[in-house]
């Protein structure tokens, strides 16, 4: 068994910070091609995903949406949007793979843990919460 040892000084944080909406430099943090009994992640709609795991590389002065300031806990960012099927819908995981500086064609999801993407995030509500979304990845240059 473990045991915690409280900080008394620490605040309940019931939620992170939504961003402002605009470009940001993200990292990789993981990629996960399957669910917990290795099956395929598949959509509602009976496409195979990818879901993308992005944390910020800088935090210190983003601004909170609300406008109230700098976030203090911008939380992860998650990205179920990778469609792999149909292979006529992998726009968006093509962007996000150029975005990571590699080149489009068969790739292995390991190898896109770790880099750095710069990614448009917007805004959305999801079951009465708002929450930050990437819109879309931005070649690199």
């Amino acid at each position: 068994m473990a045991r915690l040892q409280a900080n008394p000084n620490v605040e309940a944080n019931l939620a992170f910070d939504v961003i402002k909406p605009g470009e940001y430099l993200m990292r990789v943090k993981d990629v996960k091609t399957t669910d917990d009994n290795g099956n395929d992640l598949v959509s509602a709609k009976g496409n195979k995903y990818w879901k993308v795991q992005l944390e910020f590389v800088e935090t210190g002065m983003l601004e909170r949406n609300d406008g109230k300031g700098y976030a203090k806990n911008p939380g992860a960012i998650f990205d179920n949007s990778l469609l792999v099927e149909p292979s006529d819908k992998q726009g968006k995981l093509r962007a996000f793979v150029e975005a990571c500086g590699l080149t489009w064609g068969d790739i292995e999801s390991d190898d896109l843990r770790g880099c750095e993407v710069l990614a448009r995030l917007g805004t959305s509500e999801y079951k009465g919460e708002m929450k930050n979304e990437v819109k879309r990845y931005i070649p690199r240059s």
